[in-house]
């Protein structure tokens, strides 16, 4: 992966399954029979991990201890749970477009929607759950990052666009990825700044971009980490519209610090009492397994009542 000066992934997916690419609608077998997270809509509110349900607290335990504190994937204090802290249940994106595809102002508008539709998803899982105080995220796209600014149609006034690039890695090897990559400014990213509590964006905090939505023409299965989520310009593209985006979805898991489950020993003894949106083609939505492991990883980083004081 290309890395911009500091952009260390605090977790990283490449999901190469068939399945998950561009133009593929097959998910695999088990997606078939998902137990969406719309089917146990608000069946656990102001409840604590202490009421975790039996069925999954081996594996949601297991996957904690052995996966999550193992590899150390909440210890930066950069997850998605802590951007949405210091936004005041705001967060802010730059579109980064590694592409020559030209963007319309209606599928920028649709693209802000697909975001917040995407983070709300993930977020209706905390709404009332242990301590968790925002019941709702406004998502906002505050920055285009393009290597050509003609690229925005019929751009408006209040649309901030960037042009400065630098290499693609990735590119050397891979000739088919472009190898400009643009960039929003250093002094604007929270990634990195993070650590400095004292450190002011230059036209106050609404300035600020939290993470990345990264479209790569030529780019194969998704990547994702407390940095934003990276996948093909098509797939972005062709899923403006969708309720829950398969990719989109799993590669914000990985900002709030949930893993991958490629090998089989990456799972937890026993398998999963559900299909998880975690395990790259076992399924397409967030299901109940996630939401309680979503809950369960909040309740512990929590905790640390300096990195989320009581609001």
């Amino acid at each position: 992966m290309p890395k911009k000066k500091g952009m260390i992934m605090a977790s990283f997916s490449l999901v190469v399954a068939a399945s998950l690419l561009v133009g593929g609608a097959n998910v695999g077998s088990a997606a078939s029979n998902i137990e969406s997270v719309s089917d146990i809509e608000s069946t656990s509110i102001s409840l604590a991990a202490t009421d975790i349900p039996a069925k999954f607290k081996s594996s949601v335990e297991w996957v904690w201890k052995n996966r999550i504190v193992k590899e150390g994937s909440t210890n930066r204090k950069n997850l998605i749970f802590d951007q949405i802290y210091a936004g005041k249940g705001t967060l802010n994106y730059v579109v980064r477009w590694q592409s020559p595809k030209n963007i319309t102002l209606q599928q920028r508008k649709d693209m802000a929607s697909m975001l917040s539709r995407q983070v709300n998803n993930w977020n209706k899982q905390l709404k009332g759950y242990d301590g968790w105080p925002y019941d709702n995220i406004t998502v906002k796209i505050v920055g285009w990052a393009v290597a050509n600014p003609s690229q925005i149609l019929s751009k408006q006034s209040s649309e901030i666009v960037y042009t400065d690039t630098i290499t693609d890695d990735l590119s050397k090897t891979n000739p088919n990825i472009p190898a400009k990559l643009p960039v929003a400014p250093d002094t604007l990213s929270r990634f990195e700044h993070f650590t400095d509590p004292n450190y002011a964006y230059p036209g106050g905090l609404d300035k600020r971009f939290d993470m990345y939505l990264w479209g790569t023409a030529n780019f194969s299965g998704g990547a994702g980490g407390d940095w934003g989520q990276r996948m093909p310009d098509d797939y972005i593209l062709s899923t403006l519209n969708s309720d829950e985006v398969h990719i989109t979805e799993h590669e914000m898991g990985h900002g709030f610090g949930l893993p991958d489950f490629y090998e089989e020993t990456d799972r937890p003894p026993g398998g999963f009492p559900t299909p998880t949106i975690m395990w790259a083609g076992n399924s397409s939505k967030i299901t109940e397994w996630d939401t309680w492991m979503l809950r369960y990883t909040w309740s512990q980083v929590k905790k640390d009542t300096s990195r989320f004081p009581t609001r």
